[in-house]
């Protein structure tokens, strides 16, 4: 029996984030593998701008205070990290 089963069970490919404009909420869906994962929210120019636990299976971080359009949430946890982009709209 191979130790390479076919099944990925790659949290890099289960990360699902949504934004709630309205609420001016991000919340992305990721299940720790460590109990002390951390995300960091960085802008185009990589300076961390946000950062907090990483608490499964939704993690929800207020975002009144991001002013930009593009920004990255990375998740690091334990070995593994994950770099996911997003944009947010301009408050008028």
């Amino acid at each position: 029996m191979s130790m390479n089963a076919a099944h990925d069970h790659s949290p890099i490919s289960g990360i699902r984030l949504r934004i709630d404009q309205i609420e001016r909420l991000l919340m992305f869906d990721y299940e720790p593998g460590e109990k002390d994962a951390l995300f960091d929210i960085c802008d185009r120019n990589g300076n961390i701008v946000k950062t907090g636990d990483v608490i499964g299976p939704e993690t929800r971080v207020r975002i009144t205070d991001l002013d930009g359009e593009d920004y990255y949430l990375m998740v690091l946890d334990g070995e593994i990290s994950t770099v996911k982009p997003f944009q947010l709209q301009r408050v008028a």
